[in-house]
């Protein structure tokens, strides 16, 4: 099973969002700082890793706040889990090192903007709960994904 951390890290009512490239992707498009929790990490530990090495903000992991939680299931099985957070940062300096190669650009947005954003993403597991987050502000949510084919379904 996968394990996965993302942030939403916030300044002067802005969202930071960066423009990501994946193999799976057929273009570019706005996530949110997120990957993989490596062996070892907690997952605010890894999510203070992503979001230094895809924005180079800076967060202490004990200033997370986890707003929600994610799982997704193929086949009968789950397949990942992720955790997301969302932390206000004190320094809007952006200095990407993504040893991925992933991240095209980083900016900051307003919230509104991010929603519109987030909402093209291809990937349901990432894309909805972010959206519902930004857009409502409710916290708690465990949200589970479902692969059916190549067709997601979901209930939070």
């Amino acid at each position: 099973m996968q394990r996965y951390a993302g942030v939403i890290a916030r300044y002067d009512g802005m969202v930071a969002v960066v423009r990501e490239q994946y193999e799976a992707w057929d273009a570019p498009y706005w996530n949110l700082p997120s990957g993989a929790v490596e062996d070892g990490e907690t997952p605010a530990d890894g999510a203070v890793r992503e979001l230094r090495e895809e924005s180079g903000l800076v967060a202490a992991a004990e200033d997370l706040e986890l707003v929600w939680t994610t799982r997704t299931t193929a086949d009968g099985r789950v397949t990942s889990r992720s955790w997301n957070y969302v932390v206000d940062v004190s320094d809007p300096a952006f200095a990407v090192d993504d040893p991925d190669g992933s991240v095209l650009e980083v900016r900051w947005v307003p919230v509104e903007d991010a929603v519109l954003l987030l909402g093209k993403m291809p990937y349901p597991p990432i894309a909805v709960p972010a959206v519902d987050y930004l857009a409502y502000g409710i916290r708690g949510r465990d949200w589970g994904f479902t692969l059916y084919g190549e067709t997601w379904s979901w209930d939070e």
